[in-house]
């Protein structure tokens, strides 16, 4: 026991955190949670060591986790906490903090959980509106044990860096919670370059939890770790796209494991391209049932998991149809169908075609609201694209851009305001929220 407490656990700029000096960091937290009178936290940690240490002391002791929608101040106007467990109390003046510090005058004593302990997510999903989004920390838990199921054997012992922010779900369970739970190091400050990547993973192997905003920008693919040293690279919060997923294959050398599912659902389904089969289709996570039920959207995705937000079976955001292997395939949002002109059309679908332009690199569509509705269109140009854009200016561009949708869409269904951004504005999750989109359109007419 003493030369397991002895291992690393949390590995930073400030050096090493073994695992028994974390379970006295842990101790040393409930214990001055115990003390105070709060009991609906927030949870705000700038360092991933320190907000996994406050996640397992404040999971007890009929507490509430609150974990507002941004590590800010104003992220927790009307989330009613009585107080906040934080590493950086001067960002939260007018509010009652608990200062997260090391103390050592707590015993080793094992700290448990309690499952019961409720765990509040806030999330803008599409609408830009923070949902309140509860969860029980027993399904956090069995969440990580799915993980491990799934992928532990080919961990291993591997450190875990990350590239995506902890303070939410996707970051909380692949980059503290689950490593935490089977004894994996961490490495605590999230890396923002390639090279940092390579920095912290030194001769190690390493577990590499990213997104499709990073994956998607990478191009000097030797400033990461060798593809020998990662036994895994994860992605979630969008897919990847088919030129990024077969870089990382066949320049780097190694596939992501792409994880699809929501705040509100869970961990629903994975992938991971092999260099034959088509990227399309996606296996459920064991433990999670899945299928489509017919609504006024098409068929829409339902899931059903001890992870879901909601009791028993759980609809989706996203269309699909399923496969005769059980896999299956998205086939566009669901709220992207919607009536326009009283006309029926999907977002997603037409989002494709501009996919196919060989100007268009990217491309997202939206409903503008307004005295009269418009719909509205934000393309990301290839080379070639922005070579017209400079050459002939937008308004050619976009004439051509909509010629090319007539040859399937109606006039009235094709977008009548256009804009043109170097990158979509995406958040650290690589999630374009509806909200970001329609700012591009509030600037100018």
């Amino acid at each position: 026991m003493a030369e397991q407490d002895s291992l690393p656990l949390l590995l930073g700029a400030r050096g090493a955190v073994s695992r028994g000096a974390f379970r006295v960091r842990v101790a040393a937290l409930r214990a001055r949670l115990d003390a105070h009178p709060a009991r609906r936290w927030a949870l705000v940690c700038e360092d991933a060591g320190w907000f996994g240490a406050g996640l397992l002391a404040l999971a007890g002791g009929s507490r509430s986790i609150v974990l507002p929608q941004a590590p800010q101040l104003g992220a927790l106007k009307d989330t009613g906490v009585d107080a906040v467990l934080t590493d950086r109390p001067e960002a939260f003046a007018g509010l009652e903090t608990l200062t997260a510090v090391e103390s050592g005058d707590a015993a080793r004593a094992a700290v448990t959980q309690d499952d019961a302990t409720v765990v509040e997510f806030f999330t803008s999903g599409s609408s830009g509106t923070p949902k309140r989004v509860p969860k029980a920390y027993a399904q956090l838990r069995l969440e990580v044990e799915a993980l491990e199921r799934q992928w532990g054997a080919q961990l291993g012992d591997a450190m875990v860096a990350g590239t995506v922010p902890h303070h939410h779900l996707y970051g909380l369970l692949f980059r503290v919670l689950w490593p935490l739970s089977y004894g994996r190091p961490i490495h605590v400050p999230m890396c923002l370059q390639p090279a940092e990547l390579r920095a912290a993973a030194g001769e190690r192997s390493c577990v590499i939890v990213s997104s499709p905003a990073f994956l998607s920008r990478l191009h000097a693919y030797e400033e990461l770790p060798p593809a020998r040293q990662a036994a895994a690279v994860f992605s979630s919060g969008a897919p990847l796209g088919d030129e990024a997923a077969r870089d990382l294959r066949e320049k780097w050398g190694r596939s992501a494991i792409e994880v699809y599912g929501s705040t509100e659902t869970g961990g629903i389904a994975w992938r991971a391209w092999d260099g034959n089969t088509e990227r399309a289709w996606w296996r459920p996570i064991a433990g999670v049932d899945a299928e489509v039920r017919e609504d006024e959207s098409g068929s829409r995705l339902w899931a059903r998991s001890g992870c879901t937000f909601e009791q028993d079976w759980m609809p989706s955001g996203d269309l699909a149809r399923f496969g005769a292997d059980g896999r299956f395939a998205l086939q566009g949002r669901a709220d992207d169908v919607l009536k326009f002109e009283d006309k029926r059309v999907s977002l997603s679908e037409m989002r494709a075609q501009l996919l196919e332009h060989p100007w268009v690199a990217e491309a997202r569509l939206l409903l503008i609201p307004g005295q009269r509705q418009q719909l509205g269109a934000v393309v990301v140009l290839k080379p070639e694209g922005r070579a017209v854009l400079e050459k002939d200016g937008k308004l050619a561009l976009q004439e051509q851009l909509k010629t090319a949708l007539k040859q399937r869409y109606e006039a009235l269904l094709v977008p009548r305001k256009w804009r043109f951004p170097a990158a979509l504005p995406d958040n650290a999750m690589g999630k374009t929220e509806q909200a970001r989109l329609l700012a591009l359109f509030e600037a100018q007419p």
